[in-house]
C-alpha cells in the first residue's frame, strides 16, 4: 500500500515565489476546512483564520512586517492564523498545528505555501501583530501567530528524499 501522507510530506516545501494568480474560492475553502480539523488543547477550538485576497490587500498585510513581509508578494491569498486567548496558554501550539495542516493541504491542492512569522516580530511602527490586528479589525483578545502565503508555484523545489534525513535525530527509549 502506498503511503500517500508520507509522499505528500516529502513534496511539501516552502515556496516563496508565486505566479500571482488568485486562489480559487473552492480551493481556499477546502484548505481552511482541513485546518478546522486540526487537534487543539482541551477541544476548545480557539484558532480562527482571516483569508486575505487581492493584490493590494496582500501587499498591505506584507507591509505590516518590517523584515520578511515581502515574501508574500505575488501570493494568490494569504491566511492570517489567529487564536482567541480567553481559553488558555496553549494557543501557540494550537495555531501552529492548524498552520501545519494548511501547509499540507495547500500542497495537496497543488499550491505553493510558506509560513511567515508574525508573533514577536517588528512592524513599521508597532509590532507586526498589532499592525495586522488594526488593519484587519482583529479583536484585542486574539493573538496573531503567523501568515501563510498561498499561490501557484513560480519556483520548483525537488521533494525530500531519504538522503535528506538525519536518522541520528531519532531516539528510542531514551536519548542516545
Amino acid at each position: 500500500m502506498e503511503d500517500t501522507f508520507y509522499n505528500l510530506a516529502l513534496r511539501r516545501r516552502s515556496i516563496r515565489r508565486y505566479t500571482g494568480a488568485p486562489v480559487e474560492r473552492t480551493v481556499l475553502e477546502a484548505i481552511l476546512k482541513t485546518a478546522l480539523t486540526a487537534p487543539c488543547s482541551f477541544g476548545h477550538r480557539p484558532v480562527e483564520f482571516v483569508a486575505v485576497e487581492g493584490e493590494e490587500n496582500i501587499r498591505r498585510i506584507g507591509q505590516c512586517k518590517k523584515l520578511g513581509g515581502s515574501q508574500i508578494e505575488g501570493a494568490g491569498a494569504v491566511i492570517v492564523v489567529i487564536s482567541r486567548l480567553e481559553r488558555g496558554e496553549f494557543w501557540i501550539e494550537d495555531a501552529a498545528i492548524a498552520s501545519s495542516y494548511i501547509l499540507l493541504a495547500a500542497e495537496q491542492q497543488g499550491l505553493g505555501a510558506c509560513w511567515v512569522h508574525i508573533r514577536n516580530r517588528q512592524g513599521q511602527r508597532l509590532s507586526a501583530e498589532q499592525e495586522i490586528r488594526a488593519l484587519l479589525g482583529i479583536p484585542e483578545d486574539y493573538a496573531v501567530l503567523n501568515l501563510i502565503a498561498l499561490g501557484g508555484k513560480a519556483e520548483e523545489k525537488p521533494p525530500y528524499t531519504g538522503a535528506d534525513f538525519d536518522m541520528g535525530k531519532i531516539h528510542y527509549g531514551q536519548y542516545r
